[in-house]
């Protein structure tokens, strides 16, 4: 989807989201935010289940991810906003990221986006606020799919599911007891606050284009009172030739360290600022 498109599309979503809002509240309430110290799920008072799964990295999500996700990534946007910037300008759109602000009341402070069937599927973690609601709602496996658009959906809990009505089922039949994906090995057991995870059988969409059986990255803000910047590492699972000479020249270019493992290669170390972006999206890019 371009740029273009993208925006208008977005422009929709809100619109409608809006005027669904209004409608599923009543025109006697109002949505109240609740202050960070409320943390209980119940307040979004929803009638039927509401999602409540674990959200702290990549590989929480993929546990709730349909066996044929492709790629996927997960970010905590409360981490750094050069890091939300570089990792907006690298990965493929996403609402929750370009609108975290404005699609809830309430800021989204992690989110995550799983590939899938053609398809895809926003993670977003927000605090609950009071959605009150008459009707309106696409019931499916006793969540409450509740319209934002033509076809597109939200189900809230935590983390709140947002896409079309066929995605959000197919998250749903994971979440309610289908099996999850089991072909990422990778983001089993990392934490970072940007993570990222591709299969090269995703095709010329996955980064680098999928030229490697598995793919993860992952960037964390550093601790280092000196140097500042990010801490990095991106591995791939038996890389093509173009692949691993593309990561060992943009290693060598940003004092990373570039490693041979067999078949497998790994590439490491610290990232600026200045040099983050650049790197994000030399190898996030198809």
């Amino acid at each position: 989807m371009n740029q273009k498109a993208f925006a208008i599309f977005v422009g929709a979503i809100m619109i409608l989201s809006a005027f669904a809002g209004f409608v599923l509240r009543g025109s006697d309430q109002n949505v109240t935010v609740v202050g960070s110290d409320a943390t209980s799920l119940q307040v979004f008072g929803v009638q039927g289940n509401l999602v409540d799964w674990d959200f702290g990295n990549l590989a929480d999500t993929l546990q709730m991810a349909p066996e044929s996700t492709v790629m996927a990534y997960w970010l905590n946007l409360d981490a750094s906003q050069n890091l939300t910037a570089a990792a907006a300008a690298a990965l493929p759109q996403s609402l929750g990221m370009t609108y975290g602000s404005q699609l809830y009341s309430t800021k989204i402070e992690r989110l995550a986006k799983v590939y899938f069937n053609n398809t895809w599927l926003e993670f977003h973690w927000i605090k609950p606020f009071a959605l009150g609601y008459s009707g309106l709602v696409v019931p499916y496996e006793n969540y409450m799919m509740i319209p934002t658009g033509t076809d597109y959906v939200t189900v809230m809990g935590k983390p709140t599911l947002f896409g079309t009505q066929d995605a959000t089922r197919q998250v749903i039949d994971v979440i309610a007891g289908g099996l999850p994906t089991d072909n990422f090995t990778l983001a089993l057991g990392e934490s970072a606050d940007l993570q990222v995870a591709a299969l090269g059988r995703g095709g010329s969409s996955m980064p680098l284009s999928g030229n490697y059986k598995e793919f993860y990255l992952g960037v964390s803000t550093s601790n280092d009172t000196v140097l500042g910047g990010f801490n990095f590492t991106a591995t791939y699972l038996q890389p093509a030739a173009v692949v691993s000479q593309t990561v060992k020249e943009l290693a060598d270019k940003n004092a990373l360290t570039y490693t041979s493992e067999g078949s497998d290669v790994v590439v490491s170390g610290h990232l600026t600022e200045e040099n983050l972006q650049g790197v994000l999206v030399a190898l996030l890019k198809p």
